[in-house]
């Protein structure tokens, strides 16, 4: 993403202008946001309305169910070449030191985000808060992680289910998420 200029860019998006993306955008990294937040709205939603549909009382399966409804509809956009692409430039944005993704998804709105958070601590009263704040957050990174690889498998081929995806990605990070303190 660094190494693509804003000429690049403006000829890939087939425009005449020059300074297209500064007229419309003011600078690359707006550019990206804007990128970033066009597909971002149709996975909240998404995630608000499975995580309102968890319904599962045990702590330990409810925390599963809870982490599979939150990165499911991120999965499930790995199963078309534009959703593949998309998870891949979250994955770059993540790293790229120009940008905090936890800010850009906080700025654009994040309730279900913000749901999750509060019926995960409800599922693990025994971890102190900030212990868990930070395995939340690197979840968050992790899930892009899981994500890319994902869609990497699906372009070279490999049958695998989103069903069968999420269910990995989600008991991989619960048990992260709830680790026993030493």
């Amino acid at each position: 993403m660094g190494t693509v200029s804003v000429k690049d860019i403006t000829r890939a998006a087939g425009a005449r202008n020059p300074s297209a993306v500064h007229y419309h955008f003011g600078n690359v990294e707006e550019l990206i946001k804007e990128v970033f937040t066009q597909r971002y709205g149709a996975i909240e939603q998404e995630r608000a309305l499975r995580l309102s549909r968890v319904d599962e009382a045990d702590p330990a399966r409810r925390l599963v169910a809870l982490i599979a409804a939150a990165i499911a509809p991120f999965m499930e956009s790995c199963l078309d070449e534009e959703g593949r692409l998309y998870v891949s430039f979250c994955l770059q944005v993540s790293s790229d030191p120009r940008f905090n993704l936890l800010e850009l998804v906080t700025k654009f709105g994040m309730p279900s985000l913000l749901s999750l958070r509060a019926q995960v601590v409800d599922c693990m009263p025994n971890i102190p808060q900030d212990v868990l704040n930070a395995r939340l957050r690197q979840a968050f990174s992790i899930s892009l992680v899981q994500a890319a690889d994902y869609a990497r498998q699906l372009d070279a081929g490999l049958q695998i289910t989103v069903e069968s995806a999420v269910r990995e990605a989600a008991t991989t990070l619960a048990s992260y998420v709830s680790a026993k303190l030493d």
